[in-house]
């Protein structure tokens, strides 16, 4: 019996259910185990360990898998929620103009519900993992393998715990799985800071002595992103040196290279020098996940206009749901030499490719610029923004039917080129500008943009803007830096489209509240985020 879905936010109503089931269908139905896999097998052996972490990896998955909202929208919430964006339609677009979630009167609390239970689902498998692996019998030779388990099971819980405390700050830790004698225990008071970066470091610490620089198997946790994130773990608690210490570490060893051009990142299953922990999916295979529409959400509906069918090449099927803004759009545009707005990470462009409908006047492979962003007339800035907006190319299955809107593909997670990014703050936190500007500029220079020459805090934004855009990053390091609501209130939207948040966003939205069906199952007096 996997009681995970109890999720360790006091969700004592699942296991009821369960054992209600159990109890009316007693005289009915007698278990008959036809798999070889069982809870006893999975806690109890080494190889059953081995299984349990591969499941880690599906729960990691779960929250951006088809059927998280209509068209997968809750897998994009965050990204929706940062001042890069232009929320032009359906449920994704209400997160980003602050219509939904921006407090408890409004809609949109089962998408954060979405993220809390599935986080702490993997803390209470992983808190199993980890127990576990204390009392199953390993041979003396076998040591590795055990705490090779246990470094991708604590690494897998350091994230889901730094991910739970940057958006809900007040959350509870606990490493006791879910048992029958703890099932209807509920936490009573939120964690301090303290005790959950404690936890966290202790876990990360482990996990870098432990695992190995690479691994064979393409999507495992290893030392590197480990020391990856407790770079982004030492940022939050202002450790310049140690941010500094597991950046350069990472960048330095030799196992990890940036590609050498834009156009490679995000191509085929990201498995390359770059990756350095990323979500698989496999199409048509058992335990592969499941097609979304996430990329579907991200590029412009082009179809709508005569002369052009869809094509991998002008980004395969979109509807124009949640898009890069002008701000975004602007700083690409900056050095016109940068790639990463030209078909790689952004496509900017949309070209006629349709010869039985082209009008007339234009050639194939002409851009297609009808509607114009800054027109004064409303239906054509609309339009704009429906069919030719610059769409996100980093979720795009390059090989899929382009009249397709469910499609399949590894999620990148995190990469070297944000450990640049990061070595280059901590650097410039540190004062060392010389440092900051190398880090810095070999992301710049590998785009193809010219070097900067100097180095402050709008510095890294901007660049960790045009390089990391909707990567799940962005609110997280605004919040971090205490500069959210201000970029929210002059980024968000655009001008003359869906600028609503800009007047919505307040100071105490920098926590997520947690939902109230998550805080009813949670003690009498467990404290809700401070002003909602």
């Amino acid at each position: 019996m996997n009681l995970a879905c109890k999720s360790f936010g006091g969700h004592a109503y699942w296991l009821l259910s369960l054992l209600f089931l159990l109890t009316s269908c007693q005289e009915f139905l007698e278990d008959e185990l036809l798999s070889e896999t069982s809870v006893d097998y999975l806690y109890s052996t080494p190889a059953g360990l081995e299984d349990a972490v591969v499941g880690l990896y599906a729960l990691n998955r779960a929250y951006i898998e088809s059927g998280a909202g209509n068209n997968d929208h809750r897998a994009l919430i965050m990204q929706a929620k940062s001042d890069l964006t232009l929320g032009r339609a359906g449920e994704i677009a209400l997160y980003a103009r602050l219509g939904w979630g921006r407090d408890l009167t409004t809609g949109g609390q089962g998408g954060y519900s979405h993220y809390w239970r599935n986080y702490y689902r993997i803390v209470d498998r992983a808190n199993a993992v980890i127990a576990a692996a204390e009392t199953v019998a390993f041979d003396e030779s076998d040591l590795d393998r055990k705490n090779r388990i246990l470094g991708e099971a604590r690494t897998m819980r350091a994230n889901a715990y730094f991910t739970l405390y940057r958006m809900f700050n007040n959350i509870f830790i606990t490493t006791e799985p879910t048992s029958p004698e703890n099932a209807f225990d509920v936490p009573q008071d939120k964690s301090s800071p303290e005790e959950i970066f404690a936890l966290i470091n202790a876990d990360l610490d482990f996990a870098i002595e432990n695992l190995d620089w690479t691994t064979p198997q393409f999507g495992r946790w290893t030392q590197a992103s480990a020391r990856h994130l407790k770079a982004k773990v030492a940022m939050w608690q202002g450790n310049w040196a140690e941010a500094i210490t597991q950046s350069e570490a990472v960048i330095n060893n030799g196992s990890y290279n940036l590609l050498s051009n834009t156009g490679e990142v995000f191509a085929g299953d990201l498995n390359h020098s770059e990756t350095l922990f990323a979500i698989q999916f496999e199409d048509g295979v058992i335990g592969g996940g499941t097609r979304n529409q996430i990329h579907f959400n991200l590029v412009a509906n082009y179809l709508e206009i005569p002369g052009v069918v869809r094509s991998s090449e002008n980004g395969g099927r979109g509807a124009s749901l949640l898009v890069p803004n002008n701000y975004l759009v602007d700083l690409l545009a900056e050095d016109p030499n940068d790639t990463r707005d030209d078909g790689t990470y952004m496509i900017s462009r949309y070209r006629y490719n349709d010869p039985a409908t082209l009008p007339p006047g234009v050639q194939i492979g002409d851009t297609i610029n009808i509607y114009d962003r800054d027109s004064e007339d409303p239906n054509n800035f609309r339009q704009y923004y429906k069919t030719l907006n610059p769409g996100v190319l980093k979720f795009q299955q390059r090989d899929a039917d382009p009249n397709e809107a469910n499609t399949i593909k590894n999620i990148m997670v995190y990469r070297l080129a944000e450990t640049y990014l990061i070595s280059a703050e901590a650097h410039m936190r540190q004062g060392n500008t010389a440092m900051a500007l190398e880090r810095l500029n070999a992301i710049r220079t590998r785009a193809g943009a010219a070097p900067v020459t100097d180095v402050t805090q709008e510095t890294i934004l901007d660049e960790r803007a045009r390089e990391l855009f909707f990567e799940g990053q962005r609110w997280f390091t605004l919040k971090r830096m205490g500069v959210l609501v201000e970029y929210i209130q002059d980024h968000a939207g655009n001008d003359n489209l869906q600028s609503i948040a800009r007047e919505r966003i307040t100071p105490i939205q920098q926590n997520i509240f947690i939902p109230e069906a998550e805080i009813q199952l949670l003690g009498p007096n467990y404290p809700q985020n401070e002003g909602y």
